[in-house]
């Protein structure tokens, strides 16, 4: 299959590298030109493309040239307004319109959820009051406008690689320590991703999930086990030892996923 990645960072260059190992042709984008030659190396034909947020670039229209295409563009968190992601997409909605794209990844977040203290699914409606990202509800409201098949997976809490929960907090004071989490590895979006490809073309047309572990530990329990395994100092957990979250039920029960506790 030929298939675009619009954003190969964290997520878009690993789950990049495992589709081309798995024979399908991938095209990859870019923001930065000292990045095409990675790209390249690793078997992905790169494009430099930003949004910005009109989209800008050389050659980019070859993103929109394929079967499927995979984007994976989170919200800006600090110099970007909710307004600004919004307008990113609705441009790629608009790229999708004259494309030869049958169906469309959507990497979106379970931020999308309210902190509402209990549990949430597919069908729990965000409410920005309660701590729904504007960003992410914006962004799902305008890539769900297009006419291609539609797959939204709502990731929880990213980790794997450099992402290492309880990191930032070692030898800092922080709360919620009793509070459950909502995680979801690297290895496993990818996997799951795979899976999801390999299974296109039977999918219905728009279909939303959560991509998250059906295991939820406390912030202490995850926190504390990644300080033993990486040699961090513990946090210092301060009251409340609950704060405000949700528990996000995950739409892969009893799959492969694992817990945060296993890695």
């Amino acid at each position: 299959m030929k298939i675009g990645i619009v954003g190969c960072g964290w997520l878009g260059l690993p789950l990049a590298q495992s589709l081309v190992n798995s024979g399908h042709k991938v095209i990859g984008s870019t923001t930065s030109e000292g990045k095409m030659d990675l790209l390249s190396s690793k078997g992905i034909e790169p494009v430099l493309f930003r949004l910005n947020p009109m989209p800008e670039g050389i050659g980019f229209n070859r993103l929109f040239q394929v079967d499927l295409l995979i984007i994976n563009i989170p919200p800006g968190r600090k110099k970007n307004t909710p307004e600004f992601y919004e307008e990113q997409i609705k441009y790629l909605k608009y790229q999708l319109q004259s494309s030869t794209v049958k169906e469309v990844i959507f990497i979106s977040s379970t931020s999308y959820y309210p902190n509402n203290n209990a549990s949430v699914d597919v069908n729990t409606a965000p409410n920005f009051d309660k701590g729904s990202s504007k960003a992410v509800v914006k962004g799902e409201g305008q890539i769900s406008e297009i006419k291609q098949a539609l797959t939204i997976l709502r990731c929880g809490g990213l980790m794997g690689n450099d992402r290492i929960p309880g990191k930032w907090f070692a030898g800092k004071p922080t709360k919620g320590a009793d509070t459950k989490v909502n995680y979801i590895h690297l290895e496993d979006i990818i996997n799951t991703i795979g899976q999801l490809i390999d299974e296109s073309g039977s999918a219905d047309q728009k279909q939303i999930f959560n991509l998250v572990s059906d295991h939820h530990p406390t912030r202490k329990e995850v926190h504390e086990k990644m300080a033993a395994k990486y040699g961090f100092d513990l946090p210092i957990w301060e009251e409340p030892s609950v704060i405000p979250s949700k528990i996000v039920e995950s739409s892969f029960k009893n799959s492969s996923l694992k817990s945060p506790l296993d890695y």
